[in-house]
């Protein structure tokens, strides 16, 4: 480890990558998430799944395993074995895990609510710490582009359906202030399934056809030339977006009319989230390949579980926010 960024082994890493990283703080964020969690519902703490192995290889050839220990004494001690004897970074980075926060104390685009419940014992989450980790680590050209696609992505779903029912997905350098010190914004959104009861801070307003929004189409780095040219035929802009956790929060902020992926790099902590944010509007995600086969199928949405051995979207995906929208692509890719 190197200024508290690993490389991934060949197993750990996405197959799209040639090198792929995860740095301490993915590590930290998602062991806090996960410790914060089983403090206030114990009953989740086995069914908290994340994107990171929380081992980390020290310069002295170490390997130790990250986690919040029951004190901030013990938890600098053990990151600072992790940080090469770096006592100070070590103890900052326990008091920022240690410290107490309050709902009001997190940069929420609008409170969220306390008045909706969800069935704790069929509920399993996914977390994916810090979504765009290359990006993080080595940011564009335009440092203040690169990081805006970053996100910390927390979603839950239901056991017995496999559907996402609660997203929430943190942007930490969403707005470069003045003082050189970013803002974030915090999105959330929920889709109580019993009694059809959704909320979302995002305001639920269609995407406006006449908007150049409504013929945006949000793709990776690495699509296909074929499917690029046929949504570029039926009047579609692309645009080349890093990171799935923001591609897919921009088409829940109406940026975009979807996002389209054909190929399965994407998995369960990328999506689970925005998923259910997505849901609480109206729309949500389905798996491409399965949609190209039969597109009337009622079985397409992206499903979770507990016990999967493979994490991935290995289908693909699109992501949208009207439900219109799968009518245009069937049109154009079926």
């Amino acid at each position: 480890m190197e200024n508290g960024i690993q490389e991934k082994s060949e197993a750990e890493k996405n197959p799209i990558f040639v090198r792929d990283f995860k740095t301490l703080a993915d590590v930290l964020i998602q062991e806090t998430i996960k410790h914060d969690i089983a403090l206030e519902f114990p009953e989740l703490a086995k069914v908290v799944q994340g994107e990171e192995n929380n081992t980390f290889t020290n310069t002295l050839g170490e390997t130790i395993i990250v986690e919040v220990c029951p004190t901030c004494e013990e938890t600098t001690v053990l990151l600072a074995r992790v940080m090469g004897n770096d006592t100070e970074t070590a103890l900052f980075l326990a008091t920022e895990v240690h410290r107490n926060i309050q709902l009001r104390d997190v940069q929420t685009v609008q409170d969220i609510p306390n008045d909706f419940t969800l069935p704790i014992e069929d509920l399993g989450i996914w977390i994916d710490p810090i979504d765009a980790t290359g990006e993080y680590v080595h940011p564009a050209v335009d440092e203040i582009k690169g990081l805006h696609c970053v996100t910390v992505l927390i979603g839950a779903y239901l056991k017995s359906t496999g559907l996402p029912v609660l997203g929430i997905v943190n942007k930490p350098f969403s707005e470069l202030r003045a003082d050189q010190l970013w803002n974030g914004s915090c999105y959330w959104g929920y889709y109580e399934p019993h009694s059809g009861q959704c909320c979302s801070s995002i305001i639920k307003n269609p995407v406006n056809n006449t908007d150049d929004a409504s013929k945006t189409i949000l793709i990776g780095r690495s699509e296909e030339e074929d499917l690029k040219s046929k949504l570029r035929e039926a009047g579609f802009t692309l645009m080349e977006v890093a990171g799935a956790g923001h591609k897919i929060l921009s088409v829940a902020l109406g940026m975009a009319a979807a996002y389209v992926l054909s190929k399965g790099s994407t998995y369960k902590w990328d999506t689970c989230a925005s998923q259910a944010i997505l849901r609480s509007l109206g729309g949500g995600i389905v798996d491409y390949q399965k949609f190209l086969e039969n597109s009337d199928s009622d079985d397409l949405d992206l499903k979770y579980s507990t016990t999967s051995a493979n994490a991935a979207n290995s289908g693909g995906l699109i992501a949208y926010r009207d439900i219109e929208i799968l009518s245009t692509l069937n049109q154009i890719l079926c």
